[in-house]
């Protein structure tokens, strides 16, 4: 019970790793906020979670969208009575031409608006919930892309997560006189919906075949690995880190130039 009695919100909460990251707090005792867009889903994670013994809530929320998020803040911490955790999760990615000068501005727009401005809202409105409980951990979601580029991901996308990579330095610094630790986490190739890989097929053997290639470690990374990533920023184990980024890539960004 890692997380006995805190309350957290994880945005992006209906797959791949906010998914297993609610399930995984929620084990731990926690008071989970499921925040997404897709109302049905969310509902159906929220359920499975209260079926399997835990506390959880679905709040429908576009993390680009500043009353949305005010909304969300609020419902979560009038539910519960407080917040101490938010993940930062939600992010998108377009997967059209890779070079800035071709880049569609409207594709541009809409993956920086949910990938970075979405996480800066959310701090922005979980923060003076936080500083009235008396401290908490804001974990971002970033990606292995925040610090080095590739030719097949798009300019928004690691524009996004390169930004994403100082707002969690600089609210780190910000909010350190109030107790409140920001972290980030940077996933390497995790099988989820953005890599077009469904929850249930998670375990299919095609698919750990595939996606075991893309690291030197011989194995899938899975959704769980960075949950488990960002229970131990969440927890009171990390109560002296903050302003850190951890590595969840199998040792990809360890090799260069390797190709399997």
């Amino acid at each position: 019970m890692r997380l006995k009695d805190k309350i957290a919100v994880i945005t992006g909460g209906t797959s791949g790793m906010g998914r297993a990251a609610a399930e995984l707090f929620a084990k731990e005792g926690a008071k989970v906020v499921v925040a997404a867009r897709r109302k049905r889903l969310g509902e159906y994670v929220a359920e499975s979670i209260r079926n399997g013994g835990g506390t959880a809530i679905f709040v429908k929320a576009d993390v680009s969208e500043k009353h949305q998020v005010m909304d969300l803040i609020d419902e979560a911490s009038d539910t519960f009575g407080g917040l101490n955790i938010l993940f930062n999760n939600a992010g998108i990615n377009n997967h059209g031409d890779g070079d800035p000068h071709n880049e569609d501005l409207e594709n541009f727009d809409q993956v920086m608006n949910v990938n970075l401005k979405g996480a800066f809202l959310c701090i922005r409105y979980a923060v003076p919930r936080m500083i009235e409980s008396n401290g908490g951990s804001i974990i971002n979601n970033s990606s292995v892309l925040d610090l080095r580029a590739t030719e097949t991901s798009s300019t928004s996308y690691h524009v996004s997560k390169g930004g994403m990579s100082m707002l969690t330095k600089k609210a780190a610094l910000s909010y350190a006189k109030h107790n409140i630790r920001v972290n980030s986490i940077q996933p390497g190739a995790i099988a989820t919906e953005m890599s077009n890989v469904s929850w249930d097929d998670l375990e299919t053997e095609s698919v750990i075949e595939h996606r075991r290639k893309f690291q030197p470690l011989d194995k899938m990374g899975h959704p769980i690995d960075v949950a488990y990533a960002a229970l131990y920023f969440a927890s009171d184990e990390s109560a002296f880190v903050t302003g850190a980024s951890l590595l969840v890539d199998g040792g990809s960004s360890a090799s260069f130039g390797r190709n399997r």
